[in-house]
């Protein structure tokens, strides 16, 4: 019993909160579809499709009655946002002043292995 409570509440659930009860109208849909097999003559299950999904004109008065067809009833997602946590890594520096010794105008010293050691370019 307890299942069966369990299922039938799930099931209430679903087909409230889902699009689940458009799928019932499956066999409008096929219906629909061999009355215009039987009007045109050479249809295809796609282009049957595409005719009366992709464009908005309504062909005959039974278009709305479509799965997914209803502009009155649109799906509603519950949303649940959670808050994110910001933060930021901070580096610091510290600057300090060197005063250098040194003669040379350059800290480049000249060596055999100079013309290897190259950065690249382009």
């Amino acid at each position: 019993m307890k299942r069966f409570l369990a299922i039938s509440l799930l099931l209430l659930y679903i087909n409230s909160n889902t699009e689940l009860h458009e799928l019932m109208k499956f066999p409008i849909l096929f219906e629909h579809f061999s009355e215009h097999k039987n009007l045109t003559g050479n249809i295809s299950f796609w282009e049957f499709i595409v005719m009366h999904y992709t464009t908005n004109v309504s062909h005959d008065s039974d278009d709305n009655k479509l799965p997914f067809k209803d502009p009155a009833h649109t799906f509603t997602a519950p949303v649940l946002a959670l808050p994110t946590l910001k933060f930021s890594i901070e580096e610091n520096y510290f600057v300090t002043n060197v005063i250098h010794g040194s003669l040379y105008q350059e800290a480049f010293f000249a060596s055999p292995l100079s013309e290897i050691f190259q950065p690249p370019k382009v």
